[in-house]
């Protein structure tokens, strides 16, 4: 069944601010917008409101609408709700994971070495992406993955800026390289620990780097 033009829209506007083509606090231009994609302004704006309640736009009266910035208090309620979802999932998935699983996950993080090494940044999100949802995909609690799912989306905006910051791309690889090896174990409460150690120096390159990354 085709999609309407507003789910067209909608889509392609949720994928250029996840992708950084829109910036934080960049203004969204409802003519720009009508112009660009050969529609009303009334699809345009119905289309932002459904952005809005993504939160990844925000719409104020007389000023149109701009891409969701997050701030320290933001940042600080989304990652640590996000550290601890992540910590229980693979605190439950982690014994159940296959010798597949683990294959499929050990690949994944030598390519995300190899992208790393050849500074390759831009395939980075998706590599990172493709890691984490193989534990996401082998949970039977989709409440949990549902709300870490959105709340990955809310951040998503920043993943190109975060790894270009000084040091966060070795981390990274240190950081998965941790996780792969507890999930080896299948020891739930070290790939628990791990997962979440993660998350929380993401959350501190975060919050160290916020002016730069609403910018």
């Amino acid at each position: 069944m085709r999609e309407s033009k507003t789910t067209t829209i909608l889509n392609q506007l949720k994928k250029d601010i996840n992708d950084g083509v829109y910036n934080p606090n960049e203004k969204l231009i409802e003519n720009d917008l009508a112009n660009r994609f050969q529609t009303s302004r009334n699809t345009i704006r119905n289309v932002l409101s459904l952005l809005e309640k993504d939160n990844l736009v925000s719409i104020e009266p007389h000023k149109g609408a701009k891409v969701t910035a997050l701030n320290t208090k933001d940042i600080i309620n989304l990652l640590e709700v996000r550290a601890e979802l992540e910590g229980y999932v693979f605190r439950k998935v982690a014994p159940l994971l296959s010798d597949d699983d683990i294959k499929k996950m050990s690949e994944i993080y030598e390519r995300m070495v190899d992208n790393i090494a050849e500074n390759n940044l831009q395939n980075h999100s998706t590599l990172n992406k493709s890691f984490h949802e193989v534990v996401y995909n082998k949970c039977d609690n989709t409440v949990a993955i549902g709300i870490i799912r959105d709340l990955k989306n809310q951040l998503s905006k920043y993943n190109f800026k975060t790894i270009l910051i000084p040091g966060r791309k070795e981390a990274t690889i240190i950081e998965h390289k941790n996780i792969l090896e507890a999930v080896k174990t299948r020891d739930g409460a070290l790939a628990s620990q791990r997962a979440k150690e993660h998350i929380f120096s993401v959350r501190d390159t975060l919050l160290e780097y916020n002016d730069y990354l609403n910018h």
